[in-house]
């Protein structure tokens, strides 16, 4: 599999601002048949025909992959020239397309729920900013994270595909009311979308609970859970029509 995006740059924060993962055809001696960039641009100018679909996670943490991840971009003379570059894939997009195969050939778009471009951003003062930032969108007060490129407007999200698959993780916390209600309004929206909607969930809360307070498991998990996420995950898109599935 592959993955190439687009980066960008405002006020000193960098941001994965578009992102999609390849899934590869097959050569006559089962070798992957790789593309470029270049590639991606002529396979987007058809997305109906040739993206499958959406997966969305939570936050990307990546670089160009001849760069270091988890290090600015600026620093290591990258360009920010809205171009899109092949990107070292992140542990959940590998686990997740590890169970997309069906769909070789074809790409699968790879949606945040933030777009800023850094690691392990849940346990920090970020989502305090975060929290402040959502308070703001509809107003023309400043932010500290940029509007248009950090957040998305749930209402006028760009959908592709059959299917949309929400993979963002279920643990916000209570404090954090306008994350809570931003994640919720985006899901809300994507269901009026008419497109199959698939998630895991637990017996903790039922489907519509789940759904209702956006309770999406990762697909990398720590436990039991990392045992279990995976093959539900392969469950979900071995069948014809992409749903919720309980684990």
């Amino acid at each position: 599999m592959q993955v190439f995006g687009k980066f960008k740059e405002v006020h000193d924060l960098e941001y994965l601002v578009k992102s999609y993962l390849y899934i590869p055809l097959k050569d006559e001696n089962n070798e992957d048949i790789l593309i470029d960039s270049d590639m991606i641009e002529t396979l987007l100018k058809k997305k109906n025909k040739n993206v499958a679909g959406t997966v969305f996670l939570y936050n990307p943490c990546t670089a160009p992959i001849d760069l270091k991840v988890n290090e600015k971009l600026v620093n290591q003379g990258f360009r920010f020239d809205d171009k899109f570059y092949e990107v070292h894939i992140e542990n959940e997009v590998r686990i997740l397309g590890r169970s997309l195969k069906k769909y070789r050939g074809q790409l699968i778009e790879i949606k945040y729920l933030f777009n800023y471009n850094k690691e392990n951003i849940e346990p920090t003062s970020v989502l305090e900013v975060f929290d402040m930032d959502l308070g703001k969108l509809k107003s023309s007060q400043l932010t500290v994270f940029a509007k248009n490129d950090n957040f998305h407007d749930a209402k006028n999200i760009s959908y592709n595909g059959k299917f949309i698959f929400f993979a963002w993780g279920h643990k916000f916390d209570r404090h954090h009311n306008e994350i809570s209600l931003y994640a919720s309004n985006i899901a809300q929206w994507a269901a009026k979308t008419g497109k199959e909607i698939g998630f895991i969930y637990d017996r903790v809360k039922d489907e519509a609970d789940s759904f209702e307070y956006t309770r999406f498991f990762k697909p990398a998990s720590f436990g039991k859970l990392k045992l279990v996420i995976p093959p539900a995950i392969e469950t979900v898109f071995s069948k014809d029509k992409i749903e919720p599935y309980r684990i």
